[in-house]
């Protein structure tokens, strides 16, 4: 009996063991005096990324994999880079495509009012591992709410699913961010 619950406790230890080591490492933040509970819709823009393998997905495959992650979001509606680009083209003659990067950055965040609460920015940093940043911004004033940073394992491959994962993994922890802010504004 002493030696079979020895074996259980070491294969316990090595099962929790492995989970801890192929977790990726992260850090959300929600800046002071952000208001997440306003925010109903978050517009994806493009994102800051060069592509450095070639496994790894492009610009245009990133920002739909950005847009496409957003599926587990519930309590937020996103848009895609798209069909705000398509709307600002429609609406307001701003072709986003026919910019360079810096300028459609700029009528981006400039115009985006009345489309969207508020959007997302997704910095890449692909040396040794693969880290993503994501900086939300509200619409009009482009103050910075809320912040989250992801590590990717140096075992996970950069693919359209391990970007996938991390992507979600944002959109995961933003949902909780804006839930235990909701929570907190009902105790007051």
């Amino acid at each position: 009996m002493k030696k079979l619950f020895q074996i259980m406790l070491v294969a316990c230890l090595m099962v929790l063991g492995t989970q801890a080591a192929f977790a990726n490492s992260d850090k959300a933040t929600v800046q002071e005096g952000a208001d997440l509970t306003a925010v109903r819709s978050m517009a994806v823009a493009s994102p800051l990324y060069m592509q450095v393998d070639e496994t790894a997905p492009d610009k245009a495959m990133l920002t739909k994999i950005l847009y496409d992650a957003s599926h587990v979001a519930t309590k937020y509606t996103v848009v895609s880079y798209d069909t705000m680009a398509r709307h600002l083209k429609d609406d307001k003659k701003i072709d986003l495509a026919g910019m360079g990067r810096h300028q459609a950055a700029k009528a981006f965040k400039d115009n985006l009012a009345g489309y969207a609460d508020s959007y997302v920015v997704l910095t890449v940093a692909n040396n040794s591992k693969v880290i993503f940043f994501f900086d939300v911004y509200k619409t009009g004033t482009n103050q910075l709410l809320f912040s989250y940073q992801i590590q990717a394992n140096s075992s996970e491959k950069n693919t359209v699913v391990g970007y996938t994962t991390l992507c979600e993994q944002f959109y995961k922890h933003y949902e909780r961010a804006l839930t235990a802010q909701e929570k907190q504004t009902k105790k007051k």
